[in-house]
């Protein structure tokens, strides 16, 4: 806890005395909480990905991508109740957010121009517009690219090979690795 406290004072979330300090379970009950949100989902996920079996790993293409297939299907139907915001709860969120909108606007001026150019550079790659939503594939014409190797150490960790942050525009998705599937996704989570 103590760790977390100083990543939070570090990141502006937690003010010097003069300020309105926001009491730390503001900040670590809304993550605490979406943590077992993703450990709920992951059991679930591991729960059906054990009805299909092991997969071999000498399996050839196109057997690894009819299991990852058969996955996804059989995780939306699992949650085909599922919306956005199940596991980005707006308290998570908002945490998040201003987790994000902090770092981004510590960035140095040069930084913030390289973001912006390379902004410019993914909406001139002539890709169609894309709104995600829950239970849908990850677009598989979208470059699956490195997330922001600054911002991750900062976002609640995810289980390694299981789940993985991905940004699209400005929503920050929560991807399902193996099914490519978007699990959840907060809008709005980046700046301009």
């Amino acid at each position: 806890m103590p760790r977390l406290a100083a990543l939070l004072l570090a990141l502006g979330l937690l003010v010097p005395a003069c300020k309105r300090e926001p009491q730390v379970e503001e900040v670590t009950e809304p993550l605490a909480d979406f943590s077992k949100r993703v450990d709920e989902y992951l059991a679930l996920r591991y729960k059906v990905a054990d009805t299909l079996g092991k997969v071999d790993e000498t399996t050839n293409q196109a057997q690894i991508a009819a299991r990852a297939a058969a996955l996804a299907q059989g995780i939306v139907t699992a949650r085909l109740n599922a919306k956005q915001g199940d596991i980005f709860t707006p308290e998570a969120a908002t945490v998040i957010a201003t987790i994000i909108q902090e770092e981004y606007r510590r960035r140095s001026q040069a930084v913030q121009k390289t973001r912006e150019k390379q902004a410019e550079e993914h909406t001139m790659d002539g890709l169609p517009p894309f709104t995600p939503k829950v239970n849908e594939k990850f677009p598989t014409n979208y470059p699956l690219g490195t997330f922001d190797p600054l911002l991750l150490p900062l976002l609640p960790k995810l289980p390694e090979g299981s789940l993985e942050y991905r940004r699209m525009d400005h929503y920050l998705i929560l991807r399902d690795v193996e099914a490519n599937l978007i699990v959840d996704f907060m809008p709005q989570a980046f700046p301009d």
